[in-house]
């Protein structure tokens, strides 16, 4: 069975570069920022995002793991915030190590954080997805998620 579990201060540190490196990937790929840099931005707004770490107010972030095993094969990081009168959440980043994936811990890891977030009292949940990512985008739309607005860019 699939649990979420507090993230340890001792695990963020882990969580926080392989954040970082995944980030600059994604933004390099979409055509957004430039390899040379994009490793320290990611490291920046990771910081900006949660300055106080596992400690940074409504910041919720987990380990994904097994619980037969105790083995963390994840993580999962959310906001819950209140705008405008309306508490809603917005996911930072949910990643399923590679090794683990197509097993189920993504649906379970999101349903668990769906009855937190309900607990919390928020009614909606957001999240961005990269368009290179097809997979993420499949496993959105199958838990209910819809667009409901769309970047584009064109380069130059």
């Amino acid at each position: 069975m699939t649990v979420l579990v507090p993230m340890s201060a001792a695990f963020y540190e882990e969580f926080a570069e392989l954040l970082a490196k995944d980030y600059a990937e994604e933004n390099v790929t979409a055509g957004l920022w430039l390899p040379d840099t994009a490793l320290e931005r990611a490291r920046s707004a990771t910081q900006n995002a949660l300055p106080q770490g596992v400690e940074t107010p409504d910041h919720y972030l987990y380990e994904i793991r097994q619980e037969e095993h105790g083995e963390t094969v994840g993580y999962l990081w959310f906001a819950n915030t209140e705008r405008y009168g309306v508490r809603s959440a917005f996911v930072y980043e949910l990643t399923v190590y590679p090794q683990f994936r197509r097993q189920g811990h993504a649906v379970a890891a999101f349903r668990l954080m769906e009855e937190r977030l309900r607990e919390l009292g928020s009614v909606a949940i957001e999240l961005n997805v990269f368009a290179s990512n097809p997979g993420a985008q499949a496993l959105y739309a199958s838990l209910g998620y819809v667009t409901t607005k769309m970047n584009m860019r064109k380069p130059l």
